[in-house]
């Protein structure tokens, strides 16, 4: 920043996004040229709701990753409030889980 030398680098960048790009393209929404760069390699994730059966591993990792984080040990999750997780449409993803 603020030089007058050229330095070459090497940068891969990650996108994400829940928006239809395509669609905002065609609206004006978002720019052609920019959205040929960065949909090299695309990555579909579906969201939750369409991927259940992740929910135990989850739901595992984050009581892990919570009880290290307060030093507490925490056995898991009862049967009942699984259940009711699964039943559930998850709006918020996996963050939605995890808080």
């Amino acid at each position: 920043m603020g030089g007058s030398k050229t330095i070459k680098v090497d940068v891969r960048l990650i996108t994400a996004t829940n928006k239809d790009l395509n669609q905002m393209i065609k609206t004006g929404g978002f720019r052609e040229d920019l959205y040929y760069r960065i949909n090299v390699v695309p990555i579909v994730i579906p969201p939750l709701r369409e991927r259940k059966e992740d929910i135990p591993q989850l739901i595992d990792h984050f009581i892990n990753k919570f009880g290290v984080e307060n030093n507490r040990n925490v056995k898991g999750i009862n049967k009942e409030a699984l259940e009711i997780m699964m039943q559930y449409e998850w709006p918020g993803n996996i963050r939605e889980l995890e808080i």
